[in-house]
């Protein structure tokens, strides 16, 4: 609340602020929100001798790009930051634009992805590479005799977690902050923690079995408690051939990022296939293979939880082309 009252915003971006303190949105988030509010807010009073509410709701398209043209040009910004940055702004104008206040120029605008890479085939995992890392998931194959013993307990939890991203389009975040309290096996929900309001998943009978098969196989004195705040994808410890508790939380250990994308590594490497393969192009494969099913954006936007649909355009940029 604080950090808000001290910004030299107008009073009109304060209220706004003020919402973000209420949904109890991270002071890290509002800190940054701040930081692109008072950049954006210093050039628009050198630009229009004004930063009133009625000069910024009457910024046109051209107005915005100006403004982007200035940070990808002049400043040197990364495309990741100029993205940000048109987030923000683009959250403000819809709070306003919600209320019939304002209109947003930022909608307008095609050329989002400014220098931004597009995508291209590698980005993307096809139908054999699937087929070939699901086998090598559920087989021995290159296995050591030591890995062989304790393979069994940790085989339906990397499947899961394959499955996870590539099948419902989690991101690496999402999926190593899922607890007990979010997973509902009796009627095949997954609630994943988001920012603002959680999102449902609804998991196939194959894949909640899975998920339930891992959960079963994990031992009963270390195995996450069901309906509490115990993680649910857990550590496991290979030089004792178990899954890791930590004693001073009572409760197991919680698997890192980190340690999954090692995982994914190495079974991409057990399974033959190309350097690289990541979380990401999991997720990747699952957005593209929806827009294939002619998902629109908006839907597709709601199935990830996502707040604006920037990231998604250049998606269907490649499925276009």
């Amino acid at each position: 609340m604080e950090i808000v009252q001290k910004t030299a915003l107008p009073c009109f971006v304060q209220d706004y602020l003020f919402t973000l303190v209420k949904k109890k949105r991270k002071p890290s988030t509002i800190k940054r929100y701040i930081y692109d509010l008072e950049d954006f807010f210093l050039w628009l009073h050198i630009e229009k001798k004004s930063n009133s509410f009625s000069t910024w709701s009457q910024l046109t398209p051209t107005d915005i790009e100006q403004y982007l043209y200035i940070l990808t040009n002049s400043r040197k910004y990364q495309p990741r930051t100029t993205k940000r940055i048109l987030t923000v702004l683009n959250q403000l104008y819809k709070y306003y634009d919600n209320q019939g206040l304002s209109k947003n120029p930022i909608v307008k605008i095609h050329q989002i992805e400014i220098d931004e890479l597009s995508l291209t085939e590698s980005d993307f995992i096809n139908n054999k590479e699937i087929e070939q890392l699901f086998s090598t998931l559920r087989s021995l194959e290159g296995l050591s005799e030591k890995q062989v013993k304790t393979r069994h307990l940790i085989m339906s939890r990397n499947e899961a977690i394959f499955t996870l991203f590539l099948k419902y389009g989690l991101t690496l975040q999402e999926l190593t902050k899922i607890e007990m309290t979010n997973i509902h096996f009796e009627t095949n929900c997954l609630m994943i923690p988001t920012q603002g309001k959680q999102r449902k998943i609804t998991l196939s009978l194959e894949h909640k079995q899975l998920l339930y098969d891992y959960y079963q196989k994990i031992p009963e004195p270390v195995r996450p408690r069901y309906h509490e705040n115990d993680p649910f994808f857990v550590a496991f410890d290979f030089q004792r051939g178990t899954y890791r508790w930590v004693y001073d939380e009572n409760k197991p250990k919680r698997l890192t990022d980190i340690a999954v994308q090692r995982m994914i590594q190495k079974e991409v490497k057990r399974s033959g296939l190309r350097k690289g393969i990541s979380a990401q192009h999991l997720r990747n494969t699952f957005i593209f293979t929806e827009i294939k099913k002619h998902k629109s954006i908006e839907t597709i936007q709601q199935m990830l939880g996502l707040i604006t649909d920037i990231s998604l355009k250049k998606y269907f940029s490649f499925y276009n082309k």
